[in-house]
């Protein structure tokens, strides 16, 4: 198999989290930008037990993530939703301005779909991870020279877990494969509250 594709990045807010239970959201959850590139990583416990003169047992469990998520744009309402910066009403000949503050990132669930070619038929995975908290990764701005550079933001998210089930198991993402881009962004839509 191979993935020839990422599309369709969306967000939604965290409204509630209760061990045991499905996390909620918040309604009007929203498409952050089009996607560039996701790079997530996972944490790892990396702890042997020793017995013997030799590893007995191991524990490889996923502690949590990280993503680097490379958008084309982020607008302002991208700012606000996702980063936690304020926005200040304008008036008259005024513009609307924006804060960034020292106040946290609020915590959203947030999905993307990765395009995926296997024996020439396409398929559409569909990745939903229940927790995050992003940041802009850096800042840069760069004058044109002759040719175009192009300049686009990366977000940096940390990935937690949810005890999203009555097992109390924790658990980082779903996924879902869909034989149609629609279905997959139906998916999708419904994790976030996007209508």
């Amino acid at each position: 198999m191979a993935y020839i594709g990422m599309k369709y990045v969306v967000a939604a807010k965290l409204a509630t989290e209760t061990p045991g239970s499905p996390v909620t959201y918040t309604t009007g959850g929203m498409v952050i930008g089009k996607a560039i590139s996701g790079n997530v990583t996972w944490n790892r416990n990396d702890n042997p037990l020793r017995a013997d003169d030799s590893d007995a047992e191991n524990d490889n469990s996923i502690t949590g993530g990280k993503i680097d998520l490379g958008l084309d744009d982020l607008t302002d309402d991208a700012r606000v939703f996702l980063l936690g910066d304020k926005m200040i009403a304008g008036t008259g000949d005024n513009p609307a301005t924006y804060e960034t503050g020292d106040a946290a990132a609020p915590y959203v669930g947030f999905g993307f779909i990765r395009v995926r070619r296997k024996t020439g038929a396409t398929t559409y995975q569909t990745f939903w991870f229940h927790k995050a908290q992003f940041g802009e990764a850096s800042e840069e701005a760069k004058t044109k020279g002759e040719n175009i550079e192009w300049q686009t933001p990366t977000l940096t998210g940390r990935i937690m877990g949810v005890q999203n089930y009555s097992t109390m198991e924790t658990n980082f993402r779903q996924r879902a494969t869909f034989d149609t881009e629609a279905a997959a962004r139906a998916w999708l839509n419904t994790k976030a509250g996007i209508s």
